[in-house]
């Protein structure tokens, strides 16, 4: 019986001597592959109208106006054709103004809310004064112990409107922002 184990151990290990346990053989080398010439790699464009041949992030000139066509009665909305914005297409927008507002060491849900809401207001007032191209507003939470007690808030526009405008439209927007606020809170207490 021990012959029989001791045969089988000893077969057993020349089967595995035998065989290869370097993976690498087994292997088929790919690096040489040219995998643009498979079907299926052909990309699809459908163009709806000619492109421009000078980007007009690089020219000073102003984008064409055109004037829009009268709605019917029963015209809810219009749908925007995305090739006729190639002209709005190259303004980067750029962060004009940051400011920081402390809503206190203890700020919670409420005074988030209150907070969003002159938020809300500031950005209606300062885009029904100025009517700056692409202006909008980032908010992080920076506050160390309480993420809600220090707020950030950035001031961004079209670099366009940030030269001529963008110092009007954001000290507008941050002065709103602490009025409205300090009003609102002052009503819910």
């Amino acid at each position: 019986m021990k012959m029989r184990v001791l045969v089988t151990f000893l077969l057993a290990g020349l089967v595995c001597a035998c065989s290869s346990t370097d993976y690498r053989s087994h292997k088929r080398v790919t690096q040489g592959i040219d995998y643009s010439r498979y079907p299926g790699n052909e990309a699809y464009y459908e163009f709806t109208s000619d492109i421009p041949l000078d980007p007009s992030v690089l020219t000073e000139s102003e984008p064409l106006v055109e004037q829009e066509p009268v709605l019917g009665e029963d015209e809810d909305f219009t749908s925007e054709n995305i090739a006729s914005t190639y002209g709005n297409y190259g303004d980067v927008v750029v962060n004009v103004a940051a400011h920081k507002f402390k809503l206190g060491p203890k700020a919670a849900r409420k005074e988030m809310s209150v907070f969003q809401k002159s938020l809300d207001k500031a950005y209606a007032v300062a885009l029904k004064k100025y009517r700056p191209v692409g202006f909008t507003y980032a908010m992080s939470s920076v506050g160390a112990v309480n993420p809600l007690s220090d707020i950030e808030v950035r001031c961004m526009l079209s670099e366009r409107s940030a030269n001529d405008i963008g110092q009007a439209t954001c000290t507008l927007f941050f002065n709103t922002i602490k009025s409205t606020y300090l009003e609102l809170s002052q009503e819910g207490k």
